[in-house]
């Protein structure tokens, strides 16, 4: 038995949850979601979640946390930096996701400036593009920036069990969450 992947093939089709309209879902067989950062316009984490982390360098160090988030953030700038310099025309959409060997990281950067980030293992096939913009319009904008406590100035984490449950939930209902 080889060791090496198959090539996979995608079905884009609904999520099976009634309660994600407009998103699709990449489906494929044997993908998983590793974790999820949201990113202010300063490189501030403002959310982080983790489900299937298999592996953490950081691990031992006393702000593991923050090292790794410092580096993610470092590394989407500095792509897209590249990205728009390299880019033919002006004011194209940039960075969209990063495919290794290992995982996926999938981007969407607001015009606002927040980022949003989900990493997935390289079994992912295609952008989950949509369903980060389905984050960002239907849950971060109703459970976080329309919030009355919600100070998009501050430094601080967002705070907002409705949110926490409600990307749970989503997340939960893609095919690549296991």
């Amino acid at each position: 038995s080889s060791s090496r992947a198959r090539p996979l093939s995608a079905v884009w089709a609904w999520p099976h949850s009634s309660s994600t309209p407009g998103a699709w879902a990449c489906r494929t067989t044997a993908a998983m979601i590793f974790n999820f950062y949201i990113f202010d316009r300063k490189g501030t984490c403002m959310y982080y979640q983790e489900w299937n982390r298999p592996f953490n360098s950081f691990a031992d160090m006393e702000n593991s946390a923050d090292e790794d988030q410092k580096l993610i953030f470092g590394m989407l700038f500095s792509l897209k930096e590249l990205v728009s310099n390299m880019s033919p025309s002006k004011g194209t959409e940039g960075l969209h996701l990063v495919k290794t060997s290992r995982f996926t990281l999938h981007h969407l950067e607001t015009a606002s400036g927040i980022r949003f980030v989900l990493n997935t293992d390289s079994n992912t096939v295609g952008s989950l593009r949509s369903n980060l913009q389905h984050i960002y319009g239907h849950i971060f904008v109703e459970y976080v920036a329309k919030n009355p406590l919600y100070d998009p100035l501050s430094n601080d984490p967002i705070d907002s069990p409705l949110f926490e449950r409600h990307l749970q939930t989503y997340l939960e209902g893609l095919s690549c969450f296991r």
